[in-house]
């Protein structure tokens, strides 16, 4: 009987991020079901029909610097939303997008066996449901505030994070941030018309949550 895999968080990450340095299966199916579900959801709220492309090439860029990585849980997450965000701007300069192959071929290709990377896939899947709450989001929100609020919510980052990825100050960040949610309040309320109750939990959830956050 097959293991369950561990869950990811800052407790068991030096393990997991220790089992990908040195190509074990489980490790990296612990990383790619985190981390795939979110890049997705943030590259489909930018530029949907270049997502996968674009998702693919994050993940070449991670298994090639994986090995020099310093940090915990949370400055992974930043670090692979850097690099996605740096390969969007690349495809939007030049207009075309690259082709990869699929990420679960491109990323730990030789590290999951079928089993592993069938059930991981499954995981990852399930959990892009919340990609129609996101589409909301994106759609009632200037594209500055939509992308905070994805970073934030989607990425799992704090405000230091999402002020260095995108190159602005934590004061900004704190601000625009404010400034979409008193939109988004001013459109939808938290259990309203969202695609299903369950499928928006993370997304209705977080945004709401945020709420709470003071700006200094």
């Amino acid at each position: 009987m097959q293991e369950p895999r561990p869950a990811l968080d800052s407790d068991s990450f030096p393990a997991v991020l220790a089992g990908a340095r040195a190509g074990e299966a489980w490790a990296a199916e612990v990383l790619f079901t985190d981390l795939q579900p979110r890049l997705l959801r943030f590259l489909r709220s930018t530029e949907p029909r270049a997502a996968d492309d674009i998702a693919g090439e994050v993940w070449l860029a991670m298994a090639r610097g994986l090995a020099a990585f310093e940090g915990d849980l949370a400055g992974l997450r930043a670090w692979a939303f850097t690099v996605a965000r740096r390969r969007l701007a690349d495809h939007r300069r030049t207009g075309a997008r690259r082709a990869t192959e699929p990420v679960d071929h491109e990323f730990f290709a030789d590290r999951i066996d079928g089993t592993a990377d069938a059930d991981g896939m499954a995981e990852a899947t399930g959990r892009l449901s919340a990609q129609d709450a996101i589409d909301r989001i994106v759609a009632a929100l200037p594209a500055e505030q939509s992308e905070v609020l994805v970073l934030r919510i989607v990425a799992d980052l704090d405000v230091s994070q999402v002020a260095q990825i995108t190159g602005r100050t934590s004061n900004w960040v704190r601000v625009t941030q404010h400034r979409a949610l008193r939109r988004l309040a001013a459109v939808m309320s938290p259990d309203d018309q969202w695609p299903s109750a369950s499928d928006a939990t993370l997304v209705s959830g977080g945004a709401w949550g945020l709420q709470t956050e003071e700006i200094s």
